[in-house]
């Protein structure tokens, strides 16, 4: 869905990092990264950066970097989104990557989960996501829909 768009944030943005994941889009994020390695990151992989940092933004070694300003991760969703000049959301494609680690979600068999995951939501849950990365499990569940509501309600805010 978002194959065109990859990005690496900045430590500074952590949680942006998670929602541009959970929006589908390949976002690289380390807690403890230096400029000079995420210049290199970016360059390598052709990402795009996303900073608060103004040097860091404005930097001649970089090819591509967009600078946030907010410091609100809903705002600073919305600035990602009006750079991008879209809101390419549906929400039934949502969560194809992991909020952890960045791999790919893949629809797995309950069965193969069965160790993995509380027996309530093993018993009560029929839709299940493994990351190829981590191997994490994911299911959806109340956090989906408050997901849902801040991403219409974000793209709401960007048509009106």
């Amino acid at each position: 869905m978002n194959i065109a768009y990859r990005f690496i944030a900045d430590a500074m943005l952590g949680r942006l990092a998670r929602w541009l994941r959970i929006m589908g889009f390949d976002t690289l994020y380390f807690r403890k990264i230096d400029d000079s390695e995420i210049i290199r990151i970016a360059k390598q992989e052709q990402r795009i950066i996303l900073t608060r940092d103004t040097e860091l933004s404005k930097s001649k070694k970089v090819n591509h970097a967009i600078l946030i300003h907010s410091n609100h991760y809903q705002e600073q969703l919305k600035e990602i989104l009006l750079f991008l000049k879209k809101c390419p959301f549906q929400l039934s494609q949502l969560s194809c990557r992991c909020v952890n680690c960045n791999g790919e979600l893949v629809l797995t068999d309950k069965k193969l989960i069965l160790n993995d995951t509380p027996e309530y939501i093993f018993l009560h849950k029929n839709y299940f996501l493994r990351c190829a990365n981590c191997s994490k499990v994911f299911w959806h569940g109340s956090q989906k829909e408050i997901i849902n509501k801040t991403i219409e309600k974000i793209c709401q805010e960007l048509k009106n």
